[in-house]
């Protein structure tokens, strides 16, 4: 039975931990759908536009469902990719506090990766120097101290790590502690969608999964963060590496070896390590030619392709036959994955930290090609790389849902939501969510998206490589002129790649407006840079146009806060190239859904989601406004249109003379900009 939720507004009264004392009606609707498929250990899809309160919808649901199971109580993994999120989730949770007993306050514990948390952390030892400074006697009351700051009420991470270096404590440690006491962890989704990952940190901090309520932000992100995570690139180098940092270990082995026959203490323990370390080293001499062969055949194959598909089982093939040709007594693939995986060396100065040792590498790709044998949902792929044209052989998951669907069957249930999940449906089945629970695919409505943030389409103009004449260009231009005449602030322009950017945007003229330009190298620092421009800018009376690519750093995971954006212009649709390991991903989605579904699954929706992301850049609250343009009348088409949202009503523009009107009513409508901080 659904809910009956239909006024604009809705008290706060009837429903458990809120955040606001009036709710809109699409965030009143997605807590009574949280609520009707938590009872039940089932899962909500929400395709939640930004500015209905989905974060705090969705804690709502999870908190009453974790507080309230028949089961007993659960906790909350609230999986974010995005540390900004992270701090929504606090503060959403300390209004939540706000309003309920002290006695039924939320414990949250808000963490990041270790790197980022801890001070040098060894990658040999897997320990840090957050403590080196502090006598043994005070470390343990240090801890208490932080894990009582964590506990006594929602902190972002950042005051954590600050408190626990001031004090000479391990802020990461002290959090994971932490959680045993804890309602919810805001953390990445890797902690619970990479399995040695979750298999490393979810028992030593206390958690079943099976106690857990799943909340995924962002979640249109999810099945291709999960195909990264098994994503892994094998060259000749890194066998070669890989050889002399085993040579390495196994020499340091035999010295500890020698020092221990000297002093009476030799372990079997100690011999077994050794006699490993001897037929691992033997056998990468082998693989180190094996590989090398392979490769060249491969090349020869290759042509004048980019890229080809090849067969995980020949790779495997190739390394197996090694480890049993080698040597009389040949070593298990089970035993020299775990030789990789304990292999230890002195570091060079000048190698990167961050880098793990080439035998760590291997070892990963040998169990990706070993876990998964026999799969279809597991490719390989052969190409170049660089200038010397060492060719590289690189994993790639198809399917998602082979990770994912052990994760949902075992939790106690799940909300996943995004502005551009789209449709929920598609990502059920991707993810492969059980069938024999409850599952309700939502679209909430937004009450001020079609006035506070109008969407034209122009029908005169496309990015369609057949139809990229000059004269095309020259009207895309025409269209952009009549965008910034009648646009008070700031413009946004988004395009599929960098050489289209490069073509219309860098070949152009746009006089009285400062142009602000992603490049494929931009750091996190150069983003943050650009947002501070755009801020002085305003400050200053001087309008810019800042112009990126789809998928690219400006166009996703940015909060263009304060309505700092009055337009943006969206040109083309971003297609996937048409790459080997696309081709397999079609013909892997073609097998499992149809062929009716393949295009739009593999190709077609994750390109206009791409759009979705990109024109919902500039309304962030409900207060924002800004118009979006589209300019490509292919989005009209009926395919693409199918992938929109149902309630997305575009009106179409035949010119540039049509757009400038329909964009100074606009603004004649709403002048001013809302000021607001973020």
């Amino acid at each position: 039975m659904r809910g009956r939720v239909s006024e604009e507004n809705v008290t706060a009264q009837e429903f458990e931990f809120v955040a606001h004392d009036t709710l809109r009606e699409g965030q009143a609707k997605m807590i009574e759908d949280g609520n009707i498929v938590l009872q039940k250990n089932g899962f909500l899809f929400a395709a939640a536009p930004t500015g209905i309160g989905k974060t705090a919808a969705s804690l709502s649901s999870s908190l009453s469902a974790a507080k309230n199971h028949p089961e007993g109580k659960k906790k909350i993994l609230f999986l974010t990719g995005r540390q900004s999120q992270h701090r929504i989730v606090v503060d959403s949770v300390k209004k939540i506090n706000e309003k309920i007993l002290l006695s039924d306050q939320i414990k949250l514990v808000d963490m990041i990766g270790r790197e980022s948390m801890c001070i040098d952390v060894d990658r040999i030892t897997g320990k840090c120097s957050c403590e080196a400074d502090v006598p043994e006697d005070m470390k343990t009351l240090g801890r208490n101290n932080l894990r009582n700051f964590i506990l006594e009420g929602p902190k972002h991470v950042d005051e954590v790590i600050d408190l626990g270096r001031k004090r000479g404590i391990c802020s990461w440690s002290t959090a994971r502690s932490s959680v045993k006491d804890s309602d919810i962890i805001v953390c990445d989704y890797n902690h619970v969608f990479v399995e040695n990952i979750r298999e490393a940190s979810l028992p030593s901090m206390g958690i079943e999964l099976e106690d857990t309520i799943i909340v995924v932000d962002e979640a249109h992100n999810l099945p291709n963060r999960i195909r990264m995570g098994l994503e892994r690139r094998l060259t000749n180098q890194i066998i070669r590496d890989a050889f002399n940092e085993m040579e390495e270990h196994r020499g340091r082995l035999d010295n500890l070896s020698a020092e221990r026959v000297n002093s009476n203490s030799k372990t079997d323990m100690h011999n077994d390590d050794l006699e490993n370390a001897r037929k691992s080293e033997a056998a990468l001499s082998r693989i180190r030619t094996s590989i090398s062969e392979y490769i060249t055949s491969l090349k020869k194959m290759l042509g004048k392709q980019e890229e080809m598909m090849t067969h995980p089982s020949e790779l495997l093939e190739i390394i197996e036959n090694s480890l049993i040709e080698t040597i009389e007594e040949p070593i298990s693939l089970t035993n020299f994955i775990k030789t990789l995986q304990e292999v230890q060396v002195d570091l060079d100065e000048e190698i990167d930290d961050e880098q793990d040792l080439a035998c760590y590498r291997f070892a990963e790709i040998i169990s990706i090609l070993d876990e998964r044998r026999g799969e279809k949902a597991l490719a390989t792929v052969f190409d170049l790389l660089g200038l010397k044209e060492e060719g590289r052989i690189t994993t790639h998951l198809l399917d998602p849902g082979v990770v994912s669907q052990s994760v949902f069957s075992r939790c106690s249930g799940a909300i996943l939501m995004s502005g551009t999940l789209f449709p929920p449906s598609m990502y059920g089945e991707i993810l492969r969510v059980p069938k024999n629970r409850e599952v309700i695919y939502e679209e909430y409505s937004s009450p001020f998206e079609n006035d506070r943030r109008p969407v034209l389409l122009a029908t005169d103009v496309t990015t369609k490589y057949s139809n990229r004449t000059g004269e095309n260009t020259r009207k895309i231009r025409e269209h952009i002129h009549s965008v910034l005449r009648q646009t008070p602030g700031h413009v946004a322009i988004f395009l599929p790649s960098y050489d289209l950017l490069d073509d219309i945007i860098n070949e152009g003229s746009w006089p009285g407006r400062r142009v602000i330009v992603e490049e494929r190298s931009w750091s996190k620092f150069q983003v943050e840079n650009a947002l501070i421009q755009l801020k002085r800018s305003r400050d200053a009376g001087q309008r810019c146009i800042l112009a990126g690519v789809y998928n690219a750093r400006l166009s996703e995971g940015i909060d263009y806060d304060a309505n700092i954006l009055d337009a943006v212009i969206c040109i083309g649709i971003p297609m996937a190239r048409p790459t080997a390991s696309n081709q397999a991903l079609r013909d892997y989605v073609a097998e499992r859904f149809g062929e009716r579904n393949a295009w739009k699954y593999s190709a077609a929706q994750p390109a206009v989601n791409s759009i979705l992301q990109a024109m919902g850049r500039p309304i962030r609250k409900a207060e924002d406004r800004a118009i979006v343009v589209i300019l490509d009348r292919r989005v009209g088409d009926r395919g693409y249109r199918s992938c929109l949202p149902r309630n997305l009503n575009m009106f179409e523009t035949v010119d540039s003379s049509s757009t400038e009107r329909l964009v100074r009513r606009f603004f004649t409508r709403h002048p001013e900009p809302a000021r607001h901080s973020g």
